[in-house]
């Protein structure tokens, strides 16, 4: 802990890494997502989170936050495009299956219920093993894995929020993705540069408590735009947020973006 106190003190949250994804080799505190300290930060905040979607506030929620009010402006656009999104999807129907790609413990199942109380939600969530296995003891009646045999099937909505820029071969999963819905796709708040290729950068964030580190893109809006393309998705929707992390020495400074897709043969407004 002194060694990792230091640390911060001299090493910044958020760093360019100009040689990519080779970096994790040298580097074992680069340990990603599935670790036991993410899951009991997780375990200790869930009960505060379901408080806070509960009533006719606002929906300001992150559970990644400290969670001491609704009120954060960054969280509620994010929710409020959410809501824009399910709303599409679930349009004129009663019950819909939703795939959730790095869905952790089920956080954005119950804002879903919070939203859409009258449409029951057939809730597929992906995740590393130890999310996955306690969000399948918070919510046994839905589908929870760690693997990728979800993607064997096809979904009326297809979410991937803070998630796709952690795979280093995101180009291939937003491909996988695409082929995964009948209805819409949205790439939810994703680190997005506009003037130069994607890059790599680390996250080390000790000071949400999770004890890991780990590597993500910063992804170039239009390579995603071109391989959702490519990949048969036409862009409905670009969503802002207002989050934009520091990220020391990068060669472009980011913004958190959003992208509501729908496969190109549909209409504008779904099937």
């Amino acid at each position: 802990m002194a060694r990792r106190l230091r640390d911060l003190l001299v090493a910044p949250e958020w760093r360019y890494i100009p040689e990519g994804w080779a970096y994790a080799e040298r580097h074992p505190e680069v340990r990603g997502w599935n670790v036991a300290e993410v899951l009991a930060v997780y375990q200790a905040k869930w009960p505060r989170f379901v408080a806070l979607l509960q009533g006719s506030g606002p929906l300001g929620v992150a559970h990644e936050s400290s969670l001491q009010s609704r009120s954060d402006l960054v969280a509620h656009n994010a929710t409020m495009a959410f809501a824009y999104c399910l709303t599409l999807a679930a349009r004129k129907r009663d019950r819909i299956s939703m795939l959730d790609w790095g869905g952790g413990i089920g956080h954005y199942y119950l804002l879903a219920q919070a939203l859409l109380p009258e449409v029951a939600i057939e809730y597929h969530s992906k995740d590393v093993a130890l999310l996955s296995q306690y969000g399948a003891q918070l919510f046994p009646q839905q589908q929870f894995s760690s693997d990728e045999r979800c993607l064997q099937q096809r979904y009326d909505f297809v979410l991937a929020s803070t998630s796709i820029h952690y795979s280093e071969q995101w180009q291939e999963l937003l491909r996988r993705l695409a082929r995964a819905t009948t209805g819409y796709l949205y790439i939810a708040h994703t680190p997005v540069v506009q003037q130069v290729p994607s890059f790599v950068f680390l996250q080390r964030p000790y000071s949400y408590g999770y004890q890991t580190e780990y590597l993500g893109w910063c992804i170039n809006q239009g390579e995603l735009l071109a391989v959702a393309e490519e990949a048969g998705m036409r862009l409905l929707r670009e969503f802002v947020y207002g989050q934009q992390p520091y990220i020391q020495a990068a060669p472009e400074q980011n913004s958190y973006r959003g992208y509501l897709f729908a496969p190109a043969h549909e209409d504008s407004h779904g099937a």
